[in-house]
């Protein structure tokens, strides 16, 4: 672990996004994702925090070791878990740890529900179904609800617990695309095709970060925010507009310079000799793709104390040199804190797009050699 470069987490922004977005749906509960590690931020204490301090009462994993940790680690709390993708339902230890931890399977295929239906120990387990209604990743085919409807009556089922859908274009208008208008309306049908066959749906949810930030899907008993929780938009850049959520960014990425020297034009750098455009200045900064900051950042601008530098040549290992103009020599020095992103509005979408990223990869990407720092304001 690195002690001069660290992820930098202010809970206090992870609370005022939390706020919006309740300005947003207020009606709507909050089940909150922290899979792959609170995308990046460390999910136990983001989790810890917005239990106690935001009340959140629901959140959501990938995989069934990530719900485990969560419950393990915060077994003083009181909270749902819904593991969404890797449930791994048919190992009976999984079995095990979902009745004994109280963790939820989101149940994505009939086989699933079978083997819930079929096992007299999930007798009065709760049943939360997931349905493909577009996306074309996991989910149940909205063709098979008959099927469903009837297992669940031949085994004494008159409710599911969580109905959800999740948008494959919501980072588009959701009331312009074709896709999410046609997602939007079979959500909508298999609930009213439920509820009509005496199903009581208890819980559904279909909107994901960018469905909330255009006022899509409110109307449900539970919201899922992701991205959004911390802090940058889903919307592409088209569709910004469309948004109503005013995030605060809530990482701040750090590192320090280890070394400063002048350079002149044609002089090479690092690995593969990258020659220097013109006279100027280099900053080594003390990180590299060992701590997942990766060598396809090369190119990206970067600022420092108003100047504005470059990444040049490949980030190495433990080392990243940044090229400033000849004019930041006397002003640019060894041994001061360099921020990466979050310093400035806006720094880390700029970073995102000159590397063709997106924020969900710059975050899961950093590597445990970086350590998270949690701080309020």
């Amino acid at each position: 672990m690195k002690f001069r470069s660290r992820l930098v987490v202010n809970l206090s922004n992870l609370a005022h996004n939390y706020n919006e977005i309740k300005k947003l749906a207020p009606s709507s509960e909050v089940l909150f994702m922290v899979k792959a590690d609170g995308y990046g931020h460390g999910m136990i204490s983001v989790a810890r925090y917005a239990q106690t301090e935001l009340g959140v009462r629901n959140f959501g994993c990938a995989t069934i070791s990530e719900a485990l940790k969560l419950r393990e680690e915060l077994n003083d709390l009181e909270f749902d878990i819904y593991v969404f993708s890797d449930i791994q339902l048919e190992l009976l230890e999984n079995a095990d740890i979902y009745l004994k931890r109280r963790i939820i399977p989101v149940i994505s295929n009939v086989s699933e529900l079978d083997y819930i239906l079929h096992t007299p120990e999930f007798k009065y387990f709760p049943i939360c179904l997931k349905f493909n209604t577009g996306m074309n990743r996991l989910g149940l085919d909205p063709n098979d609800a008959p099927l469903i409807l009837s297992r669940l009556k031949q085994h004494g089922r008159n409710s599911i617990h969580h109905l959800i859908q999740h948008y494959a274009n919501a980072s588009y208008g959701m009331d312009t695309d074709e896709k999410n208008i046609l997602q939007r309306k079979r959500f909508e049908e298999l609930k009213n095709y439920f509820r009509e066959n005496g199903i009581t749906l208890e819980r559904t949810s279909q909107s994901n970060s960018g469905a909330i930030e255009q006022k899509t899907g409110l109307m449900e008993t539970h919201i899922r925010p992701g991205l959004m929780m911390y802090g940058p938009t889903s919307l592409s850049d088209e569709f910004k507009d469309k948004g109503f959520f005013k995030g605060k960014l809530v990482s701040k990425l750090e590192t320090y310079i280890l070394r400063t020297f002048e350079v002149k034009k044609g002089d090479t750098v690092g690995y593969n000799s990258t020659p220097c455009p013109s006279d100027g200045i280099i900053a080594v900064l003390a990180i590299g793709y060992g701590d997942g900051f990766f060598n396809r950042y090369s190119g990206a601008h970067l600022n420092h104390k108003g100047f504005e530098g470059k990444i040049i040549g490949r980030v190495s290992m433990d080392m990243t040199h940044v090229f400033f103009p000849v004019e930041a020599k006397n002003h640019i020095k060894a041994h001061e804190v360099f921020t990466i992103w979050g310093e400035n509005e806006g720094d880390l979408l700029r970073f995102s797009e000159e590397t063709k990223t997106i924020p969900y990869e710059l975050f899961c990407s950093l590597l445990p050699r970086i350590p998270r720092v949690y701080r309020l304001n």
